[in-house]
């Protein structure tokens, strides 16, 4: 398992579970930012730019621990 923090944008905040001030989520190993948007609740064609420690990233993008995801919608 890994941990990682996202922390969703905008109106991606209100339709997220974990809110404005986002949230940590554990993830199985290999888990990719698809897969973090679909635990919290969001769908990939609700993202336009999502970035991985301040890096732009794409979906398919494979996470590590305590990485830090944001995503814009």
């Amino acid at each position: 398992m890994l941990r990682v923090r996202i922390m969703p944008c905008s109106k991606l905040a209100r339709n997220s579970k974990v809110g404005r001030e986002g949230g940590e989520v554990s993830l199985p190993a290999g888990g990719r930012v698809r897969d973090l948007l679909r635990e919290v609740g969001l769908f990939d064609e609700e993202v336009r730019r999502v970035q991985v420690n301040g890096k732009r990233a794409r979906l398919d993008t494979s996470l590590k621990r305590n990485d830090v995801v944001r995503v814009e919608g």
